[in-house]
This record gives structure tokens, C-alpha cells and sequence, in this order.
């Protein structure tokens, strides 16, 4: 009878034990299915098929919530570990655009072969917050932090000249920076130039510069400058690709979003709002990027790559502009160092500076976390190996 009743309790435990791996392997296939199509957003066209792109968009997390199945696994059925295990493995090299654990060397030398290199997209300066001719607190930190950087060269996103007379931004630069070159394009905008841009300043001549325009799009552009240093000239490349361009209101929905479900229609109509942003955002990036990815193969000189690509590493953005090129966060940064500082996508990295590895090496990568933009500054110290001259 003892025996009976053990056999019992045992086939009473296997059914709930049963149903607990079945939702588990569930959990698991949709967690792969997720991550096999983030991971194939890379190399999708939003402009062909934009779905995907949201894939890329999560992809970070999903890879977070696959290496957590692994104590899952461990306690409920430790034979299936391997499947979180493998999985992870062949994503690890995708995973390094998101966690690097490179040392920070101690001390540099100075070098005639040395660039310090500083990409920042500061919102404007944020202008708005001026008040009778005067800068903001926020405006002087980043010109502080730009004096203290010491960049040999310095690439701006959304720009902006200044909003008086007493208040010109490019001088104020050069004063903070010592850099006495300068590429500064301003908006067109119905037949008027608006005083905002993007700016290249560099501490060697430039010699040569150009734009690439968007399609359609008259607020982000990307420029490339050709600068000679030491006899040897190099490409930069200072871009700022498409935004989701959300407004007020769609900023406080994101932060509000809890309090906001309570109302359903409101909450269906914001949200098929955002989605439509964000949907034209990803589908008019990918012809930016492609844009920029063919002039950079067309260089005749070494190449560097800074900007806002207003899109994560996982996305076919990133990667059409950083083929054969080198993340100097990956060769040289540690941390998660995200790039965003607003509400809409923490701990993403949507800012980057890039290089061609046969001519440059990123000797550090630094990423100051100060909220002075919607954006942290980030700069990198490159060795620059010119090619030998013929």
C-alpha cells in the first residue's frame, strides 16, 4: 500500500512538471524565433520589408532574456541548458555592440601620429533655454567640456549658429577648442538657410568638402571633409541620419505610458502614432545609410566615420555604413556605454565613431554620461597609420 501511494504522489508531480517545460520550451522557441529575426534585421531593407526593423530594435533584450533562461533551464530540465547556451554563442559576436570589457590604458603618450577625436549631437545648444542673449547653463558645460576634451577634430549634430547677434556659436568653439578649420553646413528650408546644421571644426587644414543630401529631407544631411595632416590626408565623415521626429506629446505618452493604459482609445491611437514614426524613420534611414556606405567605398583616402545614425547596432542602418569599417567602442570601449540620454530608448547606442582599421587603431573610447543634450558626448584617441606614399 506505502508503495502505491508513492507511485501516486510521483504521477501526480509529473503532469504540473510536464506543463512547466512545455511553457518553457514555448518560452524558449519564441525567444529564438525573436532573436533569429533581430538578428537578420542587419541585413533586411526596411525600405523592403520594415517589420524586421523592430526586431533589431529588441534585440539587446531578447539576447538578455535567452542568457536568463539559462538558470531556468538549470532547475526545471538542466538537459535543455544547451539550447540558451548554444544560441548565445552564435550571437556572441552581435552581442559585443552592446557589452565590451576592454581595459582603459592607464596613461598615453603624446604622438604626432595621434588623433582625439570628439562626436557630439548637442540639441541645439539647447537653445531654447537662452534667456536675453545669454547661453544657457547647459550651453557653457558643453563648450567647458569641449575645452577640456581639447578634440584635434570635433563633429556637431544639430548644430546651430545662435540666436543673437552677441552669440555666436562657431566663435565661441574656436575660443574653447583652439580648432581655426571649419566645415559648417546650415538648413535650406522654402528658399530661407536656417541657422542650424551640422559642423566639422579641425585643428589641420581642410582641403577639400562635400554633402551627401537625403532624399526628401532637408533637416539631416551627412559631410565629409578632407583634411591634411602631416602631409597625409584623411576622410571624415560627420553625419546625422534620419529621426523618429516625435513630438511633446508623444515624449510625455512614453513617460506616462502606466498611468495612460487606463485610457484604451487613447492609448490604441498614440501607440499606431509612434509605430508610424518610428516605421518611416527605419524605412528612410536605410537609403541614407546606403547613400553614405557607396561614398565611403569611393574614398581615395583613409576614412572616419562620426555621427548620430539615430539607430542601434543591431540595425541595417548601422551596418550599411559600418561594413570593412572598425566601432572604436568595440576595440576600445567597456561597459554598455549608451549614447541616449532620453526617455524614448534607454541604454541605447545610437551615436558612433568609426575607422578603417588598416590606418587607424582607437587607443581609448569614452562616453561622459552628463545631461546636457538628449545625447552623451563620445570621443575616441586614434593612432593614424597614413598609407605610404608613392
Amino acid at each position: 500500500m506505502g508503495d502505491g501511494i508513492v507511485m501516486s504522489a510521483k504521477s501526480l508531480k509529473r503532469p504540473g512538471f510536464s506543463f512547466l517545460s512545455r511553457l518553457l520550451l514555448l518560452l524558449q522557441g519564441l525567444i529564438l524565433f525573436v532573436l533569429l529575426l533581430g538578428y537578420l534585421a542587419a541585413y533586411i531593407p526596411p525600405d523592403r520589408f520594415w517589420p524586421l526593423a523592430f526586431t533589431g530594435l529588441v534585440f539587446p533584450w531578447i539576447a538578455l532574456l535567452n542568457i536568463l533562461m539559462l538558470p531556468l533551464w538549470l532547475f526545471v530540465r538542466p538537459k535543455f541548458m544547451f539550447i540558451p547556451v548554444l544560441s548565445t554563442l552564435l550571437i556572441w559576436g552581435r552581442l559585443g555592440n552592446f557589452m565590451q570589457f576592454n581595459r582603459q590604458p592607464a596613461g598615453i603618450e603624446k604622438s604626432d601620429s595621434n588623433i582625439n577625436l570628439l562626436s557630439y549631437n548637442v540639441r541645439l545648444f539647447d537653445l531654447y533655454n537662452w534667456k536675453h542673449g545669454r547661453i544657457s547653463q547647459l550651453t557653457d558645460s558643453i563648450f567647458q567640456y569641449i575645452n577640456a576634451s581639447q578634440p584635434d577634430l570635433l563633429c556637431i549634430q544639430e548644430f546651430h549658429a545662435g540666436k543673437h547677434d552677441d552669440v555666436v556659436i562657431a566663435d565661441s568653439i574656436r575660443k574653447y577648442s583652439g580648432l581655426k578649420h571649419e566645415y559648417i553646413i546650415y538648413t535650406s528650408f522654402n528658399g530661407k538657410v536656417r541657422p542650424y546644421g551640422i559642423a566639422t571644426f579641425s585643428r589641420w587644414p581642410i582641403v577639400n568638402a562635400g554633402i551627401i543630401r537625403f532624399k526628401d529631407n532637408v533637416f539631416n544631411t551627412c559631410v565629409y571633409t578632407d583634411i591634411v595632416k602631416n602631409g597625409d590626408t584623411l576622410r571624415l565623415f560627420n553625419l546625422h541620419l534620419e529621426s523618429i521626429q516625435l513630438s511633446e506629446e508623444d515624449y510625455l505618452f512614453v513617460t506616462e505610458l502606466r498611468k495612460r493604459q487606463e485610457d484604451s482609445d487613447f492609448f490604441s491611437e498614440r501607440s499606431k502614432k509612434i509605430l508610424r514614426k518610428l516605421q518611416g524613420a527605419f524605412i528612410r534611414r536605410a537609403s541614407q545609410a546606403r547613400a553614405v556606405g557607396e561614398k565611403i567605398t569611393e574614398s581615395p583616402y583613409p576614412v572616419i566615420v562620426c555621427g548620430d545614425f539615430n539607430d542601434t547596432p543591431s540595425s541595417y542602418a548601422y551596418h550599411q555604413i559600418a561594413a570593412n569599417l572598425t566601432d572604436a567602442y568595440r576595440k576600445a570601449g567597456k561597459g554598455i556605454s549608451e549614447t541616449y540620454a532620453g526617455n524614448l530608448m534607454p541604454y541605447f547606442r545610437i551615436d558612433y565613431l568609426l575607422y578603417q582599421d588598416k590606418y587607424f587603431t582607437a587607443l581609448n573610447f569614452d562616453r561622459l554620461k552628463k545631461v546636457w543634450s538628449d545625447h552623451y558626448p563620445i570621443k575616441s584617441l586614434l593612432v593614424f597609420n597614413p598609407p605610404a606614399q608613392k
